[in-house]
């Protein structure tokens, strides 16, 4: 089940007023406090349009803006928000902080500088912008950096702080039932992580106006923090992911204007990546061999179906009241391990080419070649008991090395026959190889057979066991290429109407070597054909349309479930009755089919979407939207299951047989997908005094559907669920270039069925922010 997501429209709000400053005479002290703001803003600057999604909430009216004040040559404007965020949460946290994660304390909510050579004869830059939000404590900030100096360089930089938490606990829940002995419930996402990402971009070019420039850039992108997976090993064991990724990426080129409206580009990148994120394991259900010593059951626990193990008479219990593990023939860890650090290097060459010199044609391309390295050795150990195959224990040691070979073309033309039709012909080539070598041993300490039998236990001592050495070479190779041609005629009827109408013709062969020393291959080659229809109007003032078709056809597919056939249908348009109204929809139909007997795929994907914005008069405004999508994927799927005794779960007994091609699969039914959103908005802002400024806004999400149900304590969870967040700010210019702002929140989020054995997922949370905002 997919879990709720963050993205999408969600107001928030924030609340911005400018007021006009007072000139004052540029001297030694005023220059001073220049520097200072100058270095101030550096340190906390930020895009106001980021705010909205972090603070406050529905869109506002923001005053003129004041009248720059001159500073050493340069027409400055500068501002800064500083404020308190109060937080209350009812119900979840995990949850709150999954979809929210605002919290309690002060703020710097909102910063920027902008300065403006007025001769262009700046000494070090004759533009230069600083912005920033979020710094203080909120999950989101930024930084970003714009200055040049004409006819010398630009520089772009910017730095992103993201703290990303995720605990959607139906998110690889085992939903253990309280029917077992013991009943452990799982309350948190078995793949739970709690991350921040940390990203920083500069970019230099040197003579930009010249004939020839220089382009030089840095990134670096690096996550860490604490994240949850689990593993099957016997059965499900819980853990603990310190993540921990660097990507480190270098860039230079040039560009040459060899002639007139023609320019050639060279550029040579680097990536280095480094991903040094470990898995060791975590404490779930932890009890004692008798004896004395601690053992790991791991998530899943169903002792009624022997998960890890069951219940053997005359212990009522897997674990007894003094915390003693009662079967030691059971699933369980004592430990687990896994070292892979994994380096990867990617150096690419890209020439590019952009030309209208000649009168009628335009042309852009590009070729691209990189090889990239990777290497990763593996330590890997394991104690404790695979029940059904009688291992103790085991440790897989070794290296594995890639490299990725690949090759892009990418060529587009534009001939303009007649001034109002065009010939467009766009031309693409993906080629890549990536062979694989690995070297793998693994060690498995393994019970012998004993007569009588004496069963493999958790008591059983390592020096009892059997090693059994198993060597694993492999050499690999996953290919592929791709060729596509697309062709359009396009046509401007008059000034209020135009049509296009293309073909594309794609050529995919997908190669995979999966053991090139045996020659076991898989090969598929996919054609597409597709047909493409555009058409646009303008038929009065105010009034734009435009609609777009494309329709596929492939003749193979290389996943089972893609499909053979697709469609896609888009339309958009807006109308502008009046200056203060502007209208505007949407239509996006995606329509998907594979007819195989296997396979019976049926699937669409339907968006229809409306705004308004209004604003008859200069003190009041409404916004409003709308958007409904409608997802539905259907298949046939051959699976195995049991339910427990005394459940009956009709999608599985109501299952044909697919024994015929999955033996080990042999029940079918038609897995089915089905979501229906109602996303509603409006905002509402009136100014009844000319120094206060106030919005009242409400946003509702709703979601229907329907999925197969596997497990009798299986909730819908996130296919119906109901999310609510009405807001309201209030604006007083205080005069003297401040403003006092107050804004409120509220979210409710409730699902529509029962929360299974898990946490409940529902909260509400009202947050209230308050601040004062100087600008000159």
């Amino acid at each position: 089940m997919a879990s709720p997501m963050k993205s999408g429209p969600r107001p928030f709000l924030t609340v911005t007023v400018c007021v006009a400053a007072r000139r004052r005479p540029a001297g030694g002290a005023l220059r001073l406090a220049a520097v200072v703001g100058v270095l101030a803003s550096g340190w906390m600057v930020s895009s106001p349009g980021m705010v909205f999604a972090q603070s406050s909430g529905a869109g506002q009216a923001t005053a003129a803006e004041p009248e720059a004040v001159s500073i050493g040559g340069y027409r400055t404007h500068s501002s800064g928000e500083l404020g308190y965020r109060y937080n209350n949460v009812t119900g979840s946290g995990d949850m709150y902080n999954t979809l929210v994660n605002l919290q309690t304390g002060p703020r710097f909510l909102d910063e920027s500088l902008s300065m403006q050579s007025q001769d262009h004869q700046g000494l070090l830059f004759d533009d230069l912008y600083l912005s920033s939000f979020g710094w203080g404590g909120d999950p989101n900030n930024a930084l970003r950096l714009r200055v040049d100096k004409n006819k010398w360089y630009k520089l772009q930089g910017s730095f992103r702080r993201d703290q990303s938490f995720s605990d959607y606990d139906l998110l690889a829940n085992p939903l253990n039932p309280p029917t077992s002995t013991p009943s452990i419930p799982a309350l948190n996402s078995p793949h739970e992580f709690e991350t921040t990402r940390r990203m920083s971009d500069v970019d230099l070019t040197l003579l930009p106006q010249s004939r020839l420039s220089f382009r030089l850039g840095y990134s670096h992108n690096n996550m860490t923090g604490p994240s949850f997976t689990s593993l099957h090993e016997g059965t499900e064991a819980l853990l603990l992911q310190p993540w921990n990724t660097t990507m480190n990426s270098y860039r230079m080129g040039v560009d040459w204007k060899l002639a007139p409206r023609t320019v050639l580009s060279y550029d040579q990148l680097f990536d280095y990546y480094k991903g040094d994120t470990d898995t060791r394991l975590a404490s779930f259900a932890p009890a004692l061999l008798p004896g004395g010593g601690p053992v790991e059951l791991g998530l899943s626990m169903d002792t009624a179906n022997r998960v890890p193990c069951a219940v053997i008479p005359p212990a009522t219990s897997l674990i007894d009241s003094t915390g003693t593990l009662t079967n030691v023939a059971c699933n369980a860890y004592f430990s687990y391990l896994r070292n892979q650090r994994i380096r990867t290097s990617t150096p690419t060459e890209r020439l590019s080419l952009r030309s209208n010199y000649f009168q009628r044609v335009d042309v852009v391309a590009s070729f691209s070649y990189s090889s990239a390295d990777m290497n990763t050795p593996l330590d890997e150990s394991f104690d404790g008991l695979l029940a059904r195959t009688a291992t103790r224990a085991f440790t897989d040691t070794g290296s594995a090395d890639a490299s990725r070979i690949s090759n892009v073309l990418d060529v587009e033309a534009t001939l303009h026959l007649t001034r109002h039709l065009r010939l467009i012909d766009k031309f693409y080539f993906w080629a890549y190889r990536i062979p694989e070598n690995a070297n793998f041993s693994e060690v498995d300490s393994v019970c012998p057979p004993t007569v009588p039998p004496t069963p493999c236990t958790l008591l059983t001592p390592l020096s009892a066991t059997a090693p059994a050495t198993t060597d694993n070479l492999t050499q690999a190779s996953f290919n592929q290429t791709w060729k596509r041609n697309q062709t359009e005629l396009a046509w401007d009827i008059s000034k209020k109407a135009g049509i296009r109408i293309g073909y594309r013709y794609g050529d995919r062969v997908f190669d995979h070597f999966l053991d090139i020393l045996a020659a076991d291959e898989d090969h598929i080659v996919v054609h597409e054909q597709t047909a493409l229809l555009g058409l646009w109007a303008r038929p009065g003032p105010g009034l734009r349309l435009n609609f777009d078709l494309e329709h596929i056809n492939y003749d193979n597919v290389i996943v089972r479930m893609s499909p053979r056939k697709e469609s896609r249908y888009r339309f958009q348009t807006s109308y502008t009755p009046r200056p203060w109204a502007v209208l505007g929809g949407s239509i996006n139909i995606l329509q998907d089919a594979n007819d195989a007997s296997l396979t019976n795929y049926v699937g669409h994907n339907r968006n229809y979407g409306f705004t308004a914005s209004l604003s008859p008069r200069e003190r009041f405004g409404l916004d409003l939207a709308y958007n409904y999508n409608n997802v539905i994927q259907n298949a046939l799927i051959c699976f195995n299951d049991t339910p427990p005794i005394g459940v009956s779960l009709p999608f599985v007994t109501t299952a044909a047989s697919c024994a015929g091609n999955d033996p080990g699969n042999p029940l079918l039914a038609n897995s089915f997908y089905t979501n229906q959103t109602h996303f509603g908005m409006g905002t509402v802002r009136f100014k009844p005094v000319k120094r206060l400024t106030a919005n009242l806004g409400c946003s509702i999400t709703s979601v229907d559907g329907r999925i197969p149900q596997f497990n009798i304590l299986q909730p819908l969870g996130s296919s119906q669920y109901n999310y609510y967040q009405p807001v309201a700010s209030l604006s007083v210019d205080l005069g003297q270039k401040l403003a006092w702002n107050t804004g409120w929140n509220y979210y409710q989020y409730n699902e529509g069925s029962f929360a299974g054995p898990t946490a409940p997922r529902y909260f509400h949370a009202n947050a209230l922010t308050e601040s004062l905002r100087y600008e000159f």
